[in-house]
C-alpha cells in the first residue's frame, strides 16, 4: 500500500509532468513554427526534443496516475517511459544530423526574426527550471524515467541556447553555417543522450 508519504511524493511527480507537458504542446509548437518560419533547423530540433519530451511525459502522467490509484504495475510503466524517450530522441537526433549536414554542406543558413528570438529565450528560461524540479521530484520517489526526463528538458534548454547564438551570429555576422553548425551539436547531444538511456533500459 502507498503511504501518505509517497502519495505526496507521486502527486508532485504528477504536477510537474502536468507542467512539462504543457510547455511541450506550446513551447513545442512555437519552436517548430518559429524555426520555420526562420528557417532555422537548430530552433526546429528544440521543438522536435520539447516534444520528444511530451511523449514521454505521457507515458509518465499514466504511470504516475496508476500508482496513485493503488495498482502495482510501475515499474513495467517506468521501463515503457524510459525506452520511448531515449528512443524519440535517437529518432530526433538521426533527422537533425542529416538536415545540419545537407544544409551545412549547401552553405543555407538561418533568416532570423523576433519570433524566433523570443521563443528561443523562453525555452532557455523555463526548462532549466522543469529539469531542475523533475530531478528534485525523480530521486524522491524514485524514479529513473522522470530522472530522463529531466534530462530531456535540460537537452531542450542547451538546444534552445545554441539555436540562439546560431541566430544571433548569422543575424551578426552573416555566418549561414552556424545554423547548422548547431544543429548538428544538438544532434550529437541528442543522440548521446538518447544511447544512454536506452543502455539502463534496453527493449529486449
Amino acid at each position: 500500500m502507498t503511504s501518505g508519504s509517497e502519495r505526496d511524493h507521486l502527486r508532485a511527480a504528477l504536477v510537474v509532468s502536468y507542467l512539462s507537458a504543457s510547455w511541450g504542446v506550446i513551447g513545442g509548437a512555437l519552436s517548430v513554427v518559429a524555426g520555420v518560419a526562420a528557417s532555422s533547423t537548430a530552433l526546429i530540433g528544440t521543438g522536435a526534443d520539447v516534444l520528444a519530451d511530451l511523449i514521454s511525459t505521457i507515458v509518465l502522467i499514466w504511470r504516475f496516475r496508476v500508482e496513485i490509484a493503488g495498482h502495482h504495475a510501475p515499474h513495467r510503466i517506468e521501463r515503457r517511459a524510459q525506452i520511448v524517450a531515449s528512443s524519440c530522441l535517437l529518432v530526433v537526433a538521426a533527422g537533425l544530423l542529416v538536415t545540419g549536414a545537407a544544409r551545412l554542406a549547401s552553405n543555407e543558413g538561418a533568416r532570423p526574426d523576433v519570433l524566433s528570438v523570443i521563443v528561443a529565450a523562453a525555452s532557455i528560461g523555463v526548462l532549466p527550471l522543469l529539469a531542475w524540479r523533475k530531478y528534485q521530484v525523480g530521486a524522491s520517489i524514485p524514479s529513473r524515467a522522470l530522472h530522463t526526463d529531466g534530462h530531456i528538458s535540460l537537452l531542450g534548454a542547451t538546444t534552445a541556447g545554441l539555436s540562439l547564438v546560431g541566430l544571433v551570429v548569422t543575424s551578426a555576422f552573416g555566418w549561414t553555417a552556424a545554423d547548422p553548425a548547431a544543429t548538428i551539436v544538438v544532434a550529437i547531444i541528442a543522440a548521446i543522450t538518447g544511447g544512454s538511456g536506452l543502455r539502463h533500459h534496453p527493449m529486449t
